[in-house]
This record gives C-alpha cells, structure tokens and sequence, in this order.
C-alpha cells in the first residue's frame, strides 16, 4: 500500500511537490529539496480546482488557492494568430463570395434582358 507526501516550502508555505511512499514509512517533519530550502511535509491532499499558488494553512490544515477568475486575469489566453494556410483560405473564401454576387448580379441582368427583348411574356 502507498500514501501521497505533500511537500510545502517552510517559509512560503507554498507547494513544491508529492512523492508516493509506502504507507509503512515513517512520514519527515522537514526535509531539504535539492535547492537547499527547507520543505514541510503534510499527507493532506489539495482540493482539486485549487489555482498556484497552492499554499498549506497548518493552523487550520487545509491548502488554500487563488480564486479561478484572479487566477485567469493573471494568465490571460492569448488569441490564436491564423497561420499562413488560414490567410489563404480566407482570402479564397472571400473571392468566392465576390464572384457568387458578381454572378448573381449578372445572372440578374440577363434575365431583365431577355424578359424585356420578350415584351415581358413567356
């Protein structure tokens, strides 16, 4: 069997990682990640919807987040630039629907032409 360890910087108190271990190993009070800095250790779990950064409340023993929409308005989406091939598909499109009117104008035309050399009769 295995448990999750929650690591939290000691200072920050902000996430650093999980590691599985076997449910039988003792559970450190503090360790030292490979930068030097002094992680604590929880096996409680993070919520899940939780934005960075994570940080562990050890008074109350709970992991507490950025809300979704701070997060978000701090890591904006940028919009998608259309590549070469998008361009060119538009620009197709758009001839294509020029050419359409173009054609139904004249398509138009022609029938007036022909309704008025026939007097307006079948």
């Amino acid at each position: 069997m295995y448990k999750t360890l929650y690591f939290y910087n000691a200072s920050t108190k902000i996430y650093d990682h999980s590691e599985l271990v076997d449910v039988s190993d003792k559970v450190p009070d503090k360790v030292t990640n490979e930068s030097g800095e002094v992680l604590n250790v929880t096996t409680i779990r993070p919520d899940d919807g939780l934005y960075t950064p994570r940080k562990f409340d050890a008074e109350n023993q709970t992991w507490l987040g950025t809300p979704k929409e701070e997060w978000l308005a701090a890591h904006p989406v940028p919009a998608p630039e259309p590549s070469e091939q998008d361009k060119t598909n538009a620009a197709l499109m758009l001839q294509i629907a020029q050419n359409k009117t173009a054609q139904d104008q004249f398509n138009a035309q022609a029938m007036l032409a022909i309704a008025a050399q026939n007097g307006g009769t079948n």
